[in-house]
């Protein structure tokens, strides 16, 4: 293969002066600079059958040879300029300001919630929101034939995975890979097959609390909730406690709100940690103890900003949204 680039070169130079239209300047790129036909393409495609000696140094001269095509297609005037009309701007025309956005009534309920228990020591972590049947019922006290399990009504995908009815599959997940002493949130999303109505919505958020030491009492889980409410309600909040049952702890309970219009609420259950869900975490029961709770959030944020229905967190409407 014979060929001189300087030749070239200053031939295709020569033909770019020259040119007097866009579409020639393009013909001319096409000749010289072509993917599949143009001479520099061929050239470069004939380096492979050249000697060793032949070949030393050719790919950089052939780069350069490129290089200097293109500065001279780009520095002619004709693909400079513009045929576009010119557009008049009026500078005294008033501007268009951005609508700035915010945050979710339901995102600011969770930062709370997760602000006032990072007073206390608590961290948080997000978990799977597909779940295994063995830590959303198994480790938490409710095998296959379980009753617990007719009340949680389940989104399965199969035999084993389903979308997780409560943010307390984290708990034994946890417990797995910490050793106490423990203080955690897990904040997230739920899956349950609840009809749609004002106060029911078959996805919503909870936060679980997970605390394990070896000094944990009923009476510090008690104080912490009722903390919790003053911190999220008012001073004035008052809360009212009454057992109740959940498989994954004992004793349970149940906490209440007094609300000035509705009077008695239910916000939250909790409860002392089961001995065998420790177990299952790989944590010593007879060492350690623990309590738990689980709030909603969505029943938290209509309680706090005077919500009606739940639907409304969930249609994404911004008359609603601009709202906050």
């Amino acid at each position: 293969m014979k060929f001189d680039l300087k030749k070239l070169v200053d031939q295709a130079l020569k033909e770019i002066s020259q040119a007097r239209s866009v579409q020639k300047l393009e013909e001319i790129r096409i000749k010289y600079l072509g993917r599949r036909h143009g001479i520099l393409t061929r050239i470069t495609q004939e380096i492979p059958k050249l000697s060793m000696r032949e070949r030393a140094g050719i790919g950089t001269k052939i780069k350069e040879a490129k290089e200097e095509v293109e500065k001279a297609l780009a520095a002619c005037p004709q693909t400079t300029k513009t045929t576009a009309t010119t557009i008049k701007i009026d500078v005294t025309a008033p501007g268009k300001s951005g609508e700035p956005g915010s945050l979710h009534p339901l995102t600011k309920v969770l930062e709370e919630i997760k602000e006032i228990f990072h007073y206390l020591g608590f961290t948080w972590v997000e978990g799977p929101e597909v779940e295994s049947d063995h830590y959303n019922f198994q480790t938490l006290n409710m095998p296959p034939d379980h009753p617990a399990r007719d009340v949680q009504q389940t989104y399965y995908i199969d035999e084993e995975l389903l979308l997780r009815t409560h943010t307390s599959s984290m708990q034994v997940r946890y417990l797995e890979t910490h050793k106490p002493p423990i203080r955690v949130l897990f904040p997230g999303r739920c899956y349950r097959r609840d009809p749609i109505d004002a106060t029911h919505f078959p996805t919503f958020f909870q936060v679980e609390g997970l605390l394990v030491d070896d000094k944990a009492k009923m009476t510090d889980l008690i104080g912490s909730l009722d903390f919790f409410a003053k911190c999220f309600f008012g001073e004035k909040a008052k809360i009212r406690i009454y057992g109740h049952h959940f498989p994954y702890t004992e004793p349970s309970i149940e906490v209440e709100v007094y609300h000035p219009k509705k009077g008695w609420l239910e916000i939250l259950g909790a409860g002392m940690v089961h001995p065998q869900v420790l177990k299952n975490g790989h944590v010593d029961p007879v060492k350690f103890q623990g309590w738990a709770f689980g709030v909603g959030a969505d029943r938290l944020t209509l309680l706090k900003y005077g919500i009606d229905d739940i639907r409304i967190l969930y249609n994404n409407d911004l008359r609603f949204l601009n709202q906050f």
